[in-house]
């Protein structure tokens, strides 16, 4: 009989969900696991029955949902083993917000940490935050799906500095502004580009805003010249597991971002892109990229191989089999 994997998580549409869950199904399933979803962002009697369902799986992960003291006791008398993962400084509000701290999402957190059989983080911050409350928690980081993009470098285009992100982090792109416009004025021919499911507004500038979609997306990655994660340091920033750089790194794309969260483990500065504190510092990083093609090749081809290594699937996904049904059963 199959093993059986079941993946809970409140709003199936979430970027996360997608790169920490949705993008393993299919390879689940080819080993001959049978794998489930459910969404918890229901009504309460739809949740008990989730909860209950459980019942028989030999592994349930839940990603970034918050669970009642009363539901994981369901779900724990349920389900032989109950892990969870998470890939954001969830504990805090985001930088947006005028008070990072907030005790109602520490006390959730720790619920959660302290309910179940495994813990999986994205990066080694919000690990080292899990270890106050246990000290058995796993950095497995988020990965790529390497697949759709191709092996091959793109060819050079026009100049263009590249964005891709989610509406929620907009916020942090534009504290570049003032960087975009210097570089406007003196490099002719610039022209940036932003793949959100938001909406950026720079009528002054050659920007290019592109609804995100799945199919796009990779296409869109390819155009781009340079990418860019632009990010300020503080306790919401730290957990960010750098996704936007991976897939800038799958797409053969060089970067230049903030040293800041995972960003820090991902890049190697000088070697597959720049790290940039500042305004002056942010022209200078972008314009040597802009000025020397060869650079960016180089730089590219060494982010690919960071994430074939390190990021993609098939680097992460036995580290997460290992979590979600444990060594000795898998073993067994």
């Amino acid at each position: 009989m199959p093993a059986r994997l079941l993946f809970l998580g409140a709003g199936l549409a979430a970027a996360s969900w997608r790169f920490r869950v949705a993008q393993y199904l299919p390879h689940l399933r080819a080993r001959g696991i049978a794998v489930q979803t459910a969404d918890l962002q229901c009504p309460p009697r739809e949740r008990r029955r989730i909860l209950d369902d459980a019942a028989g799986a030999d592994a349930v992960c839940i990603h970034r949902a918050w669970l009642t003291r009363l539901e994981l006791r369901r779900l724990r008398r349920a389900a032989r083993r109950v892990v969870f993962d998470f890939d954001d400084a969830i504990m805090f509000r985001d930088s947006s917000a005028r008070r990072v701290t907030s005790w109602q999402r520490r006390r959730r957190l720790v619920r959660m940490l302290r309910g179940v059989d495994a813990v999986v983080a994205g990066n080694a911050y919000l690990a080292a935050w899990a270890r106050r409350v246990r000290a058995d928690v796993a950095v497995v980081p988020t990965a790529i799906d390497l697949a759709p993009y191709p092996a091959a470098q793109p060819a050079d285009g026009a100049p263009l500095i590249g964005w891709i992100g989610t509406h929620s982090t907009l916020m942090y792109l534009g504290a570049l502004l003032p960087v975009f416009h210097r570089l406007a004025a003196r490099q002719p021919g610039l022209r940036f580009a932003v793949v959100s499911d938001g909406r950026f507004v720079a009528p002054d500038l050659p920007l290019r805003c592109t609804a995100w979609s799945l199919a796009g997306e990779v296409a869109d990655l390819r155009r781009f010249q340079i990418g860019i994660m632009p990010l300020p340091d503080d306790r919401w920033t730290r957990g960010k597991c750098a996704a936007k750089i991976l897939q800038y790194f799958a797409a053969f794309v060089p970067v230049v971002c903030s040293p800041a969260g995972a960003n820090c483990d991902v890049v190697e500065h000088g070697r597959n892109g720049y790290f940039a504190s500042g305004d002056d510092d942010w022209v200078a990083r972008l314009e040597a990229l802009l000025a020397d093609a060869d650079l960016r090749r180089r730089f590219g081809a060494h982010g690919r191989g960071v994430v074939a290594e390190r990021f993609s699937l098939e680097a992460t996904l036995p580290l997460l089999l290992d979590v979600w049904f444990g060594e000795d059963e898998r073993s067994s």
